[in-house]
């Protein structure tokens, strides 16, 4: 039988690492013990995975009915596929519009694939890579157990079981994105808000209801790694830990800066984001369209934010154009 706890103090935060099906490898969970138990994030809902994060809790002498809140840090796959795994008594948290994906909510795949089959048209991407997208999407969610979320966590919201530890929201990686601050040190547990040794990707995502604005994704990314660059350490979803946060992320924002310089260069004429794509991306759009796609549509929004370029609807495709003399 579960042992229940009174809320006070955390102390040690221990990486469990999971094996994951995915191009980006392992990810990184988080065990904040102390008088409560805390585990951040769970890994994908592999045979592997879920070998290894039972591992990972026995290796400390608990089990899954052990942990008394699960924080989830965004709705990727490999962050909250796993979180099936943890009922009763253990809490499970994370910001508002991670719900319906936890929940495996139809309402919501629905909205997203009406939303995103008209957008990429629009942008000139052919119907096949279209249904490709799609496809790859639905087969994503099949690393995700349906769970119950139990409590929403935002920046304004204070959790009684996690005292000393500030929430807060990094959206751009994706929209549910959230980061735990440990005020006494500045500890950041950033899932993939921050990481080591590739810089996350600002994936495109539709708006959260019908006919709202599309997020901005890279935009949006920008100032939430701004929001951490006084944080002291950083621990990841993926990769090692951060000792020099300020430094990495003053490089990831001027990295953007000279990305969105070569896009502009490359906009020799009007073009569509997908022609865009293909001429800067190649062969490598072909194998990840939608990565490479939302790498595009990012540094226009940049660009077009800069007074760069401009957008315009010729016929029923958006064009872009270059402003520089």
């Amino acid at each position: 039988m579960k042992r229940m706890r009174t809320a006070s103090r955390t102390s040690q935060v221990e990486r469990i690492i999971i094996p994951t099906p995915f191009l980006v490898g392992d990810v990184n969970v988080y065990l904040i013990s102390g008088d409560v138990n805390i585990l951040i994030d769970t890994g994908p809902d592999t045979p592997e995975a879920k070998q290894a994060l039972l591992q990972g809790l026995r290796g400390r002498g608990l089990e899954t009915e052990d942990i008394d809140l699960l924080i989830l840090t965004h709705h990727h796959p490999d962050h909250i596929g796993l979180a099936g795994m943890f009922t009763g008594k253990t809490k499970t948290a994370g910001h508002p519009l991670l719900k319906p994906w936890l929940e495996k909510n139809e309402g919501l795949y629905e909205h997203i694939e009406a939303f995103f089959r008209p957008f990429f048209k629009r942008h000139g991407m052919d119907e096949e890579v279209i249904e490709q997208i799609v496809r790859q999407q639905e087969r994503y969610r099949e690393f995700v157990q349906p769970a119950e979320m139990t409590d929403e966590l935002e920046e304004t919201v204070q959790t009684p079981m996690l005292p000393g530890w500030t929430i807060i929201e990094t959206p751009g990686h994706a929209s549910t994105h959230i980061s735990l601050l440990r005020e006494e040190d500045g500890l950041l547990v950033a899932g993939d808000h921050v990481i080591k040794h590739i810089s996350s990707n600002a994936i495109i995502e539709a708006p959260a209801s019908a006919g709202a604005e599309r997020p901005k994704t890279l935009l949006d990314y920008r100032q939430s790694l701004k929001k951490c660059a006084g944080t002291a350490l950083i621990f990841s979803g993926h990769g090692d830990m951060i000792t020099n946060p300020r430094t990495l992320i003053e490089k990831r924002l001027t990295a953007q800066l000279q990305k969105a310089d070569m896009f502009l260069s490359k906009l020799e004429q009007p073009m569509t984001v997908a022609e865009l794509t293909k001429t800067v991306y190649g062969t490598m759009f072909k194998k990840q369209p939608d990565l490479t796609f939302s790498e595009t549509l990012g540094h226009l929004d940049l660009l077009e934010q800069q007074g760069r370029v401009s957008v315009w609807i010729d016929g029923n495709k958006a064009v872009y154009e270059s402003l520089q003399l």
